[in-house]
């Protein structure tokens, strides 16, 4: 089922302090922990036909990667942000750090490689269909480490996500977060929710790889992909939350989107919610549809706000998002159907 954008985007994005504000300085920082890469995008009239020369309408460089792409729109929405993850000093540099500056996203406890290159996509998208063909290089670049992630100050952060890669490292360093919150909550907070821990802990699983599982264990907050759900033999967004809570925390939050279907969560008690798709007049570009939507629940659920009120946010937002080229735009697009005419 999809609804169109301006139908009820405004009666939940006005009821969510901060939306497309400057950050709050009561709320720390949301930290996003993954891959950031230069993404190299070609917009074809369509998909071209196999050892075929064709022109493409335009290309453009952009700063891509999950992790990466959740902290744009968090920003964007107002909150407090910072990437985590190496960067190859060897080339690109600049364009993947002036773009973080951009948008004001702290880069600073960033590891940098001398001698390593960076990751990079060629991206297609066909204006026909709006669909996106990815073609991704990760030559030689390490990943964040254990040690790397020990020279955070915890106390600076609001809520920590992981983006699903990495797996061994990523689960110790989320140990390393558990350790930090058992001394940083109360006794009479133990075992209320995640309301009541210092430091929430979410975690998006994409990827269709068996490794990816030994994460479903370790978050307060599962976003599951639709690629991974389908790896796991599910066929739909139901099957999917009965799936993942049988190996998740007893009293997770698991949230499955899967695109033009909407989105669907269970809550910690158990209580199943759901949210339509949101259909922009013209779909241009779904590169990032998935990182937009995790995003923009982070900073529903990192506010305080429902499962409900902030799948429907992730929806509304990625389905702004896929109606425009790129992320550039995407808060004034929020203002403009909060205050505007409500169409884009």
């Amino acid at each position: 089922m999809m609804s169109s954008i301006h139908d009820v985007c405004g009666s939940v994005l006005s009821h969510i302090p901060g939306v497309g504000s400057s950050a709050s300085p009561e709320h720390g920082k949301v930290l996003c922990v993954g891959l950031a890469c230069l993404d190299s995008i070609h917009v074809v009239k369509t998909f071209p036909v196999e050892d075929t020369d064709v022109r493409c309408v335009s290309v453009r460089l952009q700063r891509g990667g999950n992790a990466s792409n959740n902290c744009t729109v968090l920003s964007q929405l107002g909150a407090p942000c910072e990437f985590l993850g190496t960067l190859s000093k060897k080339q690109y540099l600049s364009v993947v750090v002036d773009d973080f500056k951009a948008y004001n996203i702290c880069i600073n406890n960033c590891i940098y490689y001398e001698a390593c290159d960076a990751p990079m996509s060629v991206v297609i998208i066909s204006q026909t269909t709006g669909s996106r063909t990815i073609i991704h290089s990760n030559k030689n670049l390490p990943e964040l480490t254990l040690d790397d992630f020990k020279k955070l100050d915890m106390s600076q952060y609001s809520w920590i996500h992981f983006e699903g890669r990495n797996v061994e490292e990523v689960v110790s360093m989320i140990e390393l977060v558990e350790f930090w919150n058992e001394n940083h909550i109360s006794e009479h907070d133990r075992g209320h929710g995640l309301g009541h821990k210092a430091l929430p802990i979410s975690i998006e699983i994409e990827k269709p790889r068996a490794e990816m599982q030994d994460l479903i264990p370790w978050a307060d907050v599962l976003f599951i992909g639709k690629d991974f759900a389908e790896f796991c033999g599910c066929t739909n967004m139901s099957e999917t939350l009965k799936k993942i809570a049988q190996d998740a925390k007893p009293n997770a939050t698991i949230i499955s989107a899967w695109g033009e279907q909407g989105a669907m969560a269970r809550g910690h008690d158990g209580t199943v919610v759901q949210s339509p798709a949101f259909c922009p007049h013209k779909v241009l570009d779904t590169l990032g549809a998935g990182d937009t939507f995790c995003g923009a629940a982070i900073f529903g659920l990192s506010r305080g706000k429902s499962l409900q009120d902030s799948i429907i946010l992730g929806c509304q937002i990625a389905g702004i998002k896929v109606g425009m080229d790129g992320f550039a735009g995407l808060d004034k697009a929020c203002n403009h159907i909060m205050y505007g005419s409500g169409e884009l």
